[in-house]
């Protein structure tokens, strides 16, 4: 039979067993990758992006801007303005994003945003909540003409931990295409409500998102974004060792 004494001395081992997320002490940069591609032909750039400020909570402000060329040419502008945080079990990013195709011909391109986490995916499960929404916006400097639309089968947007995907939205989506300067909403799709919630087998190093769409010449994509996720840790196996002393003490006291 196990004393009081013992009783406590195992509710201290488990305990220094859990881990303790620190929070970083200036908010993370992220990574923002983007690749364009045509036929044969490819381009991919990546830009750290760092905070331009950041909270005593740890959240950090990302507003700016990144630019692709190929030589003289230009290829794509990107628009950004994000808030994350990060610790090592827990991530989120959330805001809105544009890319305006600015070559002579209609690409597909790859988006990712990153942010990392200082996790070690082999000690957490996770749980992970998101959400996307996509408009074409077409202007008079292109005589209002644009299209966008899904490449081959591939989801518009699918979030990752790691090597890890979490969840896709807008699995299947329709061409959209103006004949006028303006805006047409293509949609708005979540997962996991306002708190992560939908389970993952890991939370990883880092979370991200990445957007997959077709883009005319001159026409603008408009995205707002979130991604969160929660790591739930996997007891370490002395844990479970102590916790199983626990119980054959608590069957022994029932007998």
């Amino acid at each position: 039979m196990l004393s009081y004494g013992s009783s406590v001395r195992i509710a201290a081992a488990v305990a220094a067993c859990a881990f303790v997320a620190p929070v970083y002490a200036d908010a993370p940069p992220m990574s923002l990758t983007i690749s364009a591609g045509a036929g044969e032909g490819s381009f991919a750039k990546n830009v750290l992006v760092n905070a331009t400020s950041t909270s005593a909570a740890g959240v950090g402000t990302y507003i700016g801007s990144a630019a692709g060329t190929n030589g003289t040419s230009s290829i794509w502008n990107c628009n950004y303005n994000f808030t994350a945080s990060s610790t090592a079990d827990r991530a989120s990013q959330s805001g809105s994003l544009s890319l305006t195709n600015t070559s002579g011909s209609d690409l597909a391109f790859v988006l990712t945003m990153s942010l990392p986490a200082s996790a070690n995916p082999s000690q957490f499960t996770g749980l992970f909540s998101g959400s996307a929404s996509a408009a074409l916006v077409t202007s008079t400097a292109t005589a209002g003409s644009g299209m966008m639309s899904p490449v081959g089968s591939t989801p518009m947007w699918v979030a990752t931990t790691g090597a890890t995907q979490v969840a896709t939205l807008f699995n299947s989506w329709s061409p959209v295409t103006r004949s006028t300067p303006g805006v047409t909403f293509i949609g708005s799709q979540s997962f996991g409500g306002s708190q992560p919630s939908v389970p993952a087998p890991s939370f990883g190093t880092n979370i991200a998102f990445t957007f997959n769409f077709m883009l005319s010449a001159g026409a603008t994509a408009s995205f707002s974004t979130s991604l969160a996720g929660v790591g739930i840790p996997v007891p370490a196996p002395g844990a479970l060792a102590v916790l199983g002393v626990a119980g054959l003490g608590a069957r022994r006291r029932r007998r």
